[in-house]
C-alpha cells in the first residue's frame, strides 16, 4: 500500500454510539477519539495493514461511448 489509509473509506471503519469514543475499527476491535489509522500508527509504529477500501470508492473504468455494443 503506497498511500496512507483513509479510515472513512475503509470497510472496517464504523461510527460508535459512544460520544467519548466516536470512531471504531471493527477489524482491530477498538473505539477511540482519534481515527483508527492514527491509533494503529502510534501503537505499532507502522501504517494500518488491514485497510480495505469500500467498493463504492474504488475507481471505475471510464465508459467508452464509441463502443458499438452500447448502442
Amino acid at each position: 500500500m503506497s498511500e496512507k489509509p483513509a479510515c472513512l473509506k475503509c470497510v472496517h471503519y464504523k461510527a460508535s454510539w459512544d460520544p467519548n469514543n466516536p470512531r471504531s475499527c471493527q477489524l482491530y476491535g477498538f473505539t477511540s477519539k482519534f481515527l483508527p489509522s492514527q491509533v494503529v500508527k502510534r501503537e505499532t509504529g507502522s501504517e494500518c495493514q488491514g485497510y480495505k477500501m469500500k467498493k463504492h470508492f474504488e475507481k471505475k473504468s471510464e465508459l467508452d461511448l464509441n463502443d458499438p455494443s452500447l448502442w
